[in-house]
């Protein structure tokens, strides 16, 4: 606030952010010189000035070409090129500077995007590759916040049912208890009915939260080999509360033999909870959302798609590359992310995400499917059988 006016000072939108999350630009003459660089791109570069860029492109430049970035030849191309550029202090010597950046001891690792001009040149944008992949772990976190918001109001419903049950038939115990009946012989199947439904409850309710904590907590954020039958069914029992409240039913259809896989089981959970609730948000109500694993060939298809009947219809057919609905959007009211980040953590983990509408119409109205394809691990124990 400005102490004499007391009104906001103008700021440009975005304020502080913009400028953290914005590249570095320098634009290239047709032959690779720099004819201009901003603030931002020498903040990056570790440049003062632009005398301190020139003894630094000198080195730069050739590296940028060796790592596929070119400036001379035709089209307009975008490329991309991450390189470690050792932090600077003092200005150093050319030869201290190739040394340097040959073989950074401490080092700042850039990305470079080099938006190509036709007839030579162009604009070269310079971000910090940590700023990238810290935005992207925000949008991670983002959407896997989004998804499990999504889902608690229900899940929350559901775990409040054993839990009423369990007090209810608590109180009937401390009724029997107080009125002496419960030391009474005949009473003895009641005292067991009521005391193994407080177990069923209790096991009820463990299943739920155990369910429920796998997606919200990080306690299997690791590489480890697992069977893709229990995600499959985990994902199924997530979403019978918030499939419920939409008047929907979940039925999941998993193969009799394991499907061994290796990867990090909290992502895959994020990757398909995002799929899996794009998919329910279409399916009609008194319809059906399918969850099916269909091993073959060395992979596994795990397809997650609605149908109006309870008949289980093949799920349609998905198309070779992925529909836009992958894209990553933003807005002032967040980032639209979780199908994008879905892609992503299955890309990190060797797999693919695909979708389709009805008939194999991406673009149609209706329900969509959903696919995920993964790498099976050998089973030596099946190899044995053989």
């Amino acid at each position: 606030m400005d102490a004499l006016t007391n009104t906001p000072k103008p700021q440009s939108p975005g304020g502080d952010l913009a400028g953290l999350l914005g590249p570095g630009i320098v634009s290239l003459g047709p032959g690779g010189a720099v004819r201009f660089a901003d603030e931002r791109a020498l903040e990056l570069l570790g440049c003062s000035d632009g005398f301190e860029l020139e003894r630094l492109w000198a080195e730069l430049g050739p590296r940028l070409e060796s790592a596929g970035l070119s400036w001379n030849g035709a089209g307009g191309a975008t490329r991309w090129a991450v390189l470690d550029l050792p932090v600077q202090g003092e200005p150093e010597p050319a030869a201290e500077a190739a040394s340097a950046l040959a073989a950074p001891a401490s080092a700042r690792r850039l990305a470079f995007d080099l938006r190509r001009d036709p007839e030579g040149g162009g604009v070269l944008l310079v971000q910090d590759a940590g700023t990238l992949a810290g935005l992207e772990t925000d949008l991670r976190l983002t959407s896997q916040m989004r998804s499990v918001s999504q889902i608690s109001p229900a899940v929350a419903h559901d775990l409040r049912a054993p839990i009423n049950a369990m007090v209810f038939n608590i109180e009937i115990l401390k009724e029997m208890i107080a009125s002496g009946r419960a030391t009474d012989p005949n009473n003895r199947d009641k005292l067991l009915r009521y005391t193994t439904v407080l177990k069923e409850e209790l096991s009820r309710l463990h299943r739920g939260l155990e369910t429920f904590l796998a997606y919200i907590s990080p306690r299997s954020d690791k590489n480890e080999t697992f069977d893709l039958r229990e995600l499959a069914e985990e994902l199924a029992a997530l979403l019978v509360a918030p499939a419920r409240k939409q008047q929907v039913q979940v039925k999941a259809e998993l193969p009799d033999q394991p499907a061994t896989a290796e990867g990090n089981r909290y992502l895959l959970r994020q990757a398909l909870l995002h799929l899996a609730l794009a998919a329910l948000a279409g399916v009609p109500k008194q319809g059906m959302l399918y969850v099916r694993l269909e091993p073959a060939d060395g992979r596994a298809r795990l397809r997650v798609y609605g149908a109006a009947g309870e008949d289980s219809p093949a799920a349609p057919e998905t198309p070779s590359a992925p529909a836009p609905g992958f894209d990553l959007r933003f807005s002032p009211g967040g980032a639209v992310a979780q199908l994008w980040v879905a892609r992503e953590i299955l890309a990190a983990h060797g797999g693919e995400a695909r979708v389709s509408g009805p008939a194999g119409d991406a673009e149609a109205g209706g329900p969509r499917a959903y696919e995920v394809e993964l790498t099976l691990l050998r089973n030596p124990s099946l190899e044995k059988k053989e």
